[in-house]
């Protein structure tokens, strides 16, 4: 049985995916974007948040430029809600039309050289475009996500996601799921740019501060000795979008096993840097990434 709360909440999603699947996506994207700017200009903690991501990676920037580049992201975020109420309905073609490739010659080699991968992506652009973009273009992906509280929804997502071929694994116990996907030649995505508790990551520097982050994309590159490879999607029209994927990174050997993990991280959290320094504005930045990083005096969410 459904809790009274789910069923709203999943009559709630419906009812918008029917709005804006009967709307023009000009209009629903305009009205998205006037709703996400107030709802930002509101303030609160989330909002909080976002700022505060903001002055650490972007000291050198003015508070109004952040304030800018903050309430746009929200936009991102909302027009990616738009792409996911209206994916409901796209087909195979549908996608291909709206999804353009770079790096596709970096993509088939990897693929061809028959170790998988250990895709290294982030919350940027409309990244639930991602599991269903890959595999129309020779790229079968496994993703790995943890599971949407609200069970309806959480089905639906999940019915999208692998509605042309990606493979979910819930966030619990995955490294062994991980290694065998790998070793079936499969692509691993890991989306890395959260905070990870400390006792299962490691301080290495982020967009210029360190930040805790997992070492399970490490561990599993290293283990099965796939490489790891950044890709992402960012919008480039309204109604349009670009998959990136980039050159693998260099894999560290020095002999010591942790000591390549750390290595071999910090250069993911480069490469990621480098990513959200070119779109601020279509990053996802409420995420408390920061939390207890030794190079910040304190909380730097001031508690909240």
């Amino acid at each position: 049985m459904y809790t009274p709360r789910e069923l709203a909440e999943y009559a709630a999603f419906r009812s918008a995916v029917t709005a804006l699947s009967a709307l023009p996506l000009e209009t629903s994207q305009r009205l998205a974007a006037r709703v996400a700017r107030a709802w930002f200009d509101r303030g609160g903690k989330r909002v909080h948040y976002v700022l505060t991501n903001l002055r650490i990676a972007f000291p050198e920037r003015s508070e109004d430029e952040r304030y800018q580049i903050g309430r746009e992201s929200y936009v991102s975020f909302a027009w990616g809600l738009i792409d996911v109420a209206r994916g409901r309905h796209w087909t195979a073609e549908d996608v291909r039309a709206r999804v353009e490739v770079e790096g596709m010659e970096i993509g088939q080699a990897v693929m061809a050289a028959g170790k998988g991968a250990a895709a290294l992506t982030l919350h940027i652009g409309s990244f639930e475009i991602v599991p269903k973009a890959a595999p129309l273009f020779g790229f079968p992906l496994t993703v790995i996500g943890r599971p949407v509280a609200n069970r309806l929804l959480r089905a639906e997502l999940l019915r999208q996601r692998q509605s042309t071929g990606t493979e979910m694994l819930l966030h619990k116990d995955v490294l062994p799921k991980m290694l065998r996907a790998v070793k079936k030649g499969r692509p691993v995505v890991v989306l890395n740019d959260q905070y990870a508790r400390r006792s299962r990551g490691v301080f290495v520097p982020f967009l210029g501060v360190r930040a805790s982050t997992s070492l399970g994309l490490a561990v599993l590159a290293l283990r099965s000795g796939a490489p790891v490879v950044p890709a992402y999607t960012i919008r480039v029209g309204p109604d349009h979008h670009r998959l990136v994927i980039r050159p693998p990174l260099e894999t560290p050997d020095t002999g010591d096993r942790r000591k390549d993990a750390e290595l071999l991280t910090a250069r993911a959290n480069e490469a990621l840097g480098e990513i959200i320094r070119a779109h601020p504005e279509q990053y996802m930045w409420s995420h408390r990434r920061f939390r207890h990083s030794p190079d910040l005096p304190g909380d730097p969410y001031g508690g909240r």
